[in-house]
């Protein structure tokens, strides 16, 4: 079997937040044809065990902690000209590790998850970056609603550039929508772009419904699942508490806001002052909250590749009330069962009205959601494209296909 380097930011187990479902699906998809070499961060004591727990299924597993150190170093640098990004994930250690695993092991091919990884791979081994989102537009749009304003802007140039650079250097640049690639080859016009969309697991997400938690039983819900450390996600959930509950509680006294998900931020556990609005904190499993909902809601105003608690809720049957941001992150075709709420008003109506049924699992919006979605075809187009530039890298420069 060929040895392929895996570099990631974030320890890519469990599958239980967006950036970490992409990575873990995709060792599990390559790990059948390659001998994987995991290299990567952890931002928590608890992740070293969940990075080594993947011994399994890769070769060898290297995993290295971040600290609150990290960032204030990472800040300093920032401060003299350093991208803040690049900064935070650059380790002389873990360069040693990866210079001494090449001197010991032929690499065939490295994949870097996310461009901040992607100097860790070694010379003249081909690289395939996963940028995922074009990580540098989400700064932008920081830019235009956070304070100090010019920092963001700061970051989001020299993070550009970053991508930009890497891509130079990749053999090929995977993003995960149609919209993502060709915003990348608006500004890196010579990158090898294709986009490769994410899976949903069927099998955990199986429209079955689940019992709720006790304290939850009998109660009428709309529900926002996310995790709630994530700035979008909390973003999200503060302005459709403050700007869309009100207007459905005056139709209906009894609809409450559930806000589940994980590690929620001060502003997202003030909401609770707010009367109908509930933040449940982590939950053992999301599924009972999400077929036990009178409806899904994604109201998300700033928005990058593909959203899987979108795909997830799909996957159990449901269908999923989403901002235009959150729709257009799916590309020219909506998929079955995704609801474009334009405006605060059309959430209030739209999920109003779809409040007024019991919850079910509509089995033909699972059925097309399982149809576009699948880590199977996620991970042959991906194992595809790593032979691709391993065979180009032989003959000579590597292009998309």
């Amino acid at each position: 079997m060929k040895n392929l380097l895996y570099l990631s930011h974030c320890v890519p187990n469990p599958p239980n937040k967006g950036e970490k479902i992409r990575a873990y699906h995709e060792i599990s998809q390559l790990a059948s044809h390659y001998r994987i070499h995991l290299v990567c961060f952890a931002r928590r004591e608890s992740e070293i065990g969940d990075a080594r727990a993947l011994s399994g299924r890769c070769a060898s597993v290297y995993v290295e902690p971040l600290s609150r150190a990290t960032l204030i170093r990472a800040a300093g640098r920032f401060a003299f000209g350093a991208c803040l990004n690049e900064a935070f994930y650059d380790s002389r250690r873990m360069r040693d590790y990866v210079t001494s695993l090449a001197g010991q092991i032929p690499l065939d091919a490295t994949l870097a998850y996310s461009a901040v990884m992607a100097h860790y791979s070694p010379p003249f081994v081909p690289l395939l970056l996963d940028m995922v989102d074009v990580d540098s537009e989400k700064w932008f749009q920081y830019a235009l609603t956070r304070r100090p304003d010019f920092a963001y802007a700061l970051e989001a140039r020299r993070l550009r550039q970053l991508e930009i650079d890497c891509t130079r250097r990749a053999a090929l640049t995977v993003l995960t929508t149609e919209n993502e690639a060709g915003l990348l080859r608006s500004f890196a016009p010579e990158a090898g772009v294709c986009h490769i969309e994410n899976g949903v697991d069927d099998e955990y997400f199986d429209g079955a419904s689940r019992p709720l938690p006790d304290e939850f039983v009998g109660r009428k819900f709309v529900a926002f699942i996310g995790a709630m450390d994530y700035s979008p996600n909390i973003d999200a959930a503060v302005s459709f508490a403050r700007r869309v509950l009100p207007g459905l509680r005056r139709r209906d006294s009894q609809l409450e806001f559930f806000i589940v998900g994980s590690n929620p931020s001060k502003s997202v556990l003030q909401l609770s002052a707010i009367k109908g609005v509930v933040v449940t904190g982590s939950v053992p499993d999301t599924r009972p909250f999400l077929s036990g909902a009178r409806a899904i809601v994604a109201p998300l105003r700033v928005a990058r590749g593909i959203q899987n608690k979108v795909l997830e809720a799909l996957a159990m049957g449901r269908t999923v009330f989403a901002s235009e941001e959150t729709c257009k992150t799916f590309g020219s075709t909506l998929p079955v069962g995704v609801i474009s709420c334009a405006s605060d008003q059309d959430f209030i109506e739209l999920v109003a009205t779809a409040s007024t049924a019991e919850p079910r699992a509509d089995l033909f919006i699972r059925s097309e959601v399982l149809r576009r979605f699948s880590w199977r075809k996620a991970g042959a187009l991906l194992l595809s494209q790593l032979d691709h530039a391993i065979v180009s890298s032989r003959s000579g420069p590597a292009s998309a296909g």
